[in-house]
């Protein structure tokens, strides 16, 4: 959820990223150091593991700045994540209505 509501019905926006998005962000960039550390390791002059370990950190690098820009959209783009503060007030407003409280009432009575 975009925010939630405090005791004086102020939102506060949590924009964190996503836990699992930015997991999988560290994730990404750990596998893929170690692979290219492990592909220049080995190299030896022939230059064969030197560009597995470039194409390595390429690839690397463009997953990681794929995954930063999901995992921060919410700070990125506001606008999408913000929700209409007049239709949470009707929402409340019907939720403690006379009327709904009585078609509440009539609910539970007809259960029992």
């Amino acid at each position: 959820m975009a925010f939630e509501m405090s005791r004086g019905k102020v939102p506060h926006f949590s924009l964190r990223p996503h836990p699992a998005v930015t997991g999988a962000l560290i994730l990404i960039i750990t596998v893929g150091l170690l692979l290219a550390l492990s592909f220049f390791a080995k190299e030896e002059g022939t230059g064969v593991h030197k560009h597995k370990g470039i194409l390595t950190l390429m690839i690397t690098a463009v997953f990681s700045i794929c995954l930063l820009i999901v995992a921060t959209a919410k700070l990125w783009y506001t606008h999408l994540w913000k929700k209409n503060s007049t239709h949470d007030r009707h929402r409340q407003h019907t939720q403690y209505h006379p009327a709904s409280r009585e078609k509440q009432y009539r609910n539970q009575q007809k259960r029992r």
